[in-house]
């Protein structure tokens, strides 16, 4: 019985300690996993609402800049028309009781008599209302006066939704002083009663200005503004809203048209302009988070909002549970473990070390030898090397590691391998130790973190081993600094590639196609005027319009040609290629063999356009940077493969060096767009023996 007795308190004596000791290190490790499960779901909203109102901006900043360009376009089209027509002066006067927009003080004023084709200019709204139902935005003749210019013609409204004749712009305004500098303003100006995107330009009577010509639109579309805000759904709880610089909701769901300036976080938000704001709505009487920002252009402050306790409490409350379970779980899975440890196998321990002393005596030597040589081996390789057992701990480092992330060996084998990842990668890390368990070996990128705080992205690779009669895991950390830095420069270089693309073919429409469109247009309203088909003037209208139609169509031929050529669309790689080196051999100033017989694919494709593009920016840089005599290009299929050989006989150049600097982004692009429709790159060259390039595509006959 005492014998019974003696054994059980043993037991529990190295039991308790241990039970103790688990129960302590998983509630401190579930507390703190709650904790940071917290903070990062309250990050990630903070992340979701700032993208949700740089989104908003965007939209507000196209609406902008859209209203812009269209002010522009108005105005030439109103010039046209206005200008078409003969203006003549009159020395008579005309009296009008003229109003100052801003101060809204009136006084009268004698004004000479305006003409249009003998129509009189003042109060009159033919002109006005022509181009409304050409273009649809405002429009206005001013007249010039002592005080400032009066508008005498336009179909801007009052408030009272009477036309805004016998209003008046002070000439201290920065349009009038515009004006007066013989320029055309375009921007956001005060007209009437509303702020407007506007366009003004002098009118000139013998080389003084007498007047000028406004075109305009409302500069906020509350109502589009409105629509979009509401179509955008934030979370359970959350909502955009929109208030102006004196704090009142332009845009809200339920509060719109209030003035909340009185509201601290309104102030914040005013003061600020841009940031995170936590606040309580008193009448709600709960928590909220908003995102915000200030869209200077239209002076609306923008924001996103939600509630944190309705967004975050199920979700945290299932994390708290969880985590609980997870504890318990735990606890009880070690405690049972330790119990049978510090039981049953007491007796079994001891008995085996006396065999185990044996044992030891005979195999110290070979297991000095085999830690010496793997010791050998460890220490020489170029790479980052570690062993870390199961639990993520630094068991074994080498001198390459210590020296790149600049740790001793010591303060290594204190720390595990998520203390040396960046934020973006600790919370993986133990996500990928299970990968490494459960497949036995396995690949992936991370980043390491210095000990002065340089970050270093590397390829790792890990595997289990046999280490010191245990099982351990050995893993290899390659720095891959440099091949980032060339994914990212042959990414940038496409964006930027694709967005010069983008502009010219925007540039070509505008330039080319939009002027011509316009004059049509103008040609078109002259003859809807009622001018009679016999009449000479209509006759050359017609003639000019159907000129100008011929230019325009060849102008989108010349543009598509440019996009895509004819040749490549209608004849395919070869005949493209082959067209293109004839091309240049007329210039004499390289001699180009082409050799295509062997390519008999008549698929037409991304694969095709890729490859004339390659061919013309190849030829390019040869002729540039080459100072090369000759070019050889060989096109041939093997079935669905397409082979593109490449050569010239110039100067040739280092590729190692070329690849990674900032030189030559063209064979980066080419490279770079190869890769993304699987094919193969093989670029050889050295300096003085020319180079040679060999592309390897499969075609994608789906």
């Amino acid at each position: 019985m005492k014998r019974i007795s003696r054994n059980l308190s043993v037991k529990l004596n190295l039991f308790i300690p241990i039970l103790l000791g688990i129960i302590i290190s998983v509630t401190v490790i579930t507390f703190f996993s709650i904790q940071k499960s917290q903070q990062n779901i309250y990050h990630s909203i903070e992340r979701d609402l700032s993208l949700e109102v740089k989104t908003i901006i965007k939209m507000f900043e196209r609406e902008y800049t859209l209203k812009l360009e269209n002010v522009k376009t108005h105005l030439k089209i109103a010039h046209n028309i206005f200008y078409s027509e003969k203006l003549s002066i009159s020395n008579k006067k005309i009296p009008m009781n003229i109003t100052n927009q801003i101060s809204q003080n009136n006084h009268k004023v004698l004004l000479n008599k305006w003409f249009l084709n003998n129509t009189i200019v003042q109060n009159d709204k033919s002109f006005v209302d022509n181009t409304f139902e050409i273009f649809g935005g405002t429009t206005t003749i001013f007249q010039r006066s002592d005080s400032g210019f009066v508008r005498i013609s336009t179909n801007v409204r009052k408030a009272d939704n009477s036309r805004a004749v016998g209003t008046y712009i002070p000439n201290e305004s920065p349009v009038v002083k515009t004006i007066l500098n013989n320029e055309t303003f375009f921007g956001r100006a005060f007209v009437v009663n509303d702020w407007y995107i506007t366009a003004y330009e002098p009118i000139l009577n013998n080389g003084e200005i007498i007047g000028m010509l406004y075109v305009g639109g409302k500069e906020k579309d509350l109502d589009v503004l409105r629509n979009i805000l509401s179509d955008l759904k934030i979370g359970k709880s959350g909502y955009s809203y929109v208030l102006d610089v004196e704090g009142t909701l332009v845009m809200h769901p339920l509060l719109e048209g209030e003035n909340l300036f009185h509201r601290n976080f309104i102030k914040e938000i005013i003061k600020n302009k841009t940031g995170i704001i936590h606040y309580d709505f008193p009448d709600k009487g709960n928590e909220r988070i908003s995102a915000y920002d200030y869209f200077d252009k239209f002076e609306l402050y923008v924001a996103a909002s939600i509630t944190k306790e309705e967004e975050t409490s199920e979700l945290i409350s299932e994390i708290v549970i969880n985590s609980i379970l997870i504890g318990v779980l735990i606890i009880i899975a070690f405690s049972i473990f330790a119990y049978f440890i510090t039981t049953k196998n007491i007796h079994k321990i001891l008995s085996q070390v006396e065999h185990s002393r044996k044992q030891l005596s005979t195999t110290k030597v070979a297991l000095k030898q085999s830690e010496k040589y793997f010791q050998a081996l460890f220490n020489n390789s170029g790479d980052e090397t570690y062993v870390s057992d199961f639990s993520d701990n630094f068991i074994e480092v080498n001198q390459v590691a210590c020296d790149t992330l600049k740790y001793t060996k010591a303060e290594f084998l204190k720390m595990k391998f998520r203390d040396i990842k960046t934020k973006k990668y600790k919370d993986i890390t133990y996500k990928n130790l299970e990968s490494v368990k459960n497949l036995g070996k396995y690949t992936y990128e991370s980043e390491h973190v210095t000990k002065d705080g340089k970050v270093i992205p590397v390829e790792m690779k890990s595997r289990i081993i046999d280490y010191k009669n245990g099982k351990a895991i050995l893993t290899i950390a390659r720095d891959i600094t440099e091949r980032k830095e060339i994914e990212e420069r042959i990414l940038i270089t496409g964006i930027e590639t694709e967005q010069k693309e983008r502009k010219r073919f925007a540039a070509d429409l505008h330039d080319d196609l939009a002027p011509i469109l316009s004059t049509i247009k103008l040609y078109s309203d002259l003859l809807k005027k009622g001018s009679s088909v016999d009449n000479p003037k209509s006759k050359d209208y017609i003639k000019n319009i159907n000129e100008l139609v011929d230019l325009s169509i060849s102008s989108t031929k010349e543009i598509s040609n440019n996009i895509r050529p004819n040749v490549l669309q209608d004849f395919g790689l070869a005949e493209a290629i082959n067209d293109y080196c004839s091309y240049i051999n007329e210039t004499k100033s390289i001699k180009i063999k082409v050799n295509i017989e062997n390519y008999n694919i008549s698929k037409r494709g991304i694969e095709e356009t890729i490859l004339y593009q390659a061919t013309k920016e190849l030829i390019n840089n040869t002729l540039k940077y080459a100072n090369a005599s000759n070019i050889k290009i060989e096109l041939k299929n093997f079935e669905d493969h397409i082979i593109f050989y490449y050569k010239d006989d110039g100067i040739g150049f280092d590729t190692k060096k070329i690849m990674s600097g900032n030189k030559r982004l063209g064979l980066n692009n080419i490279f770079y767009k190869v890769k993304t429709l699987n094919g193969n790159c093989d670029l050889n060259s050295t300096n003085g023996n020319g180079m040679f390039l060999l592309i390897s595509l499969k075609l994608d006959i789906r």
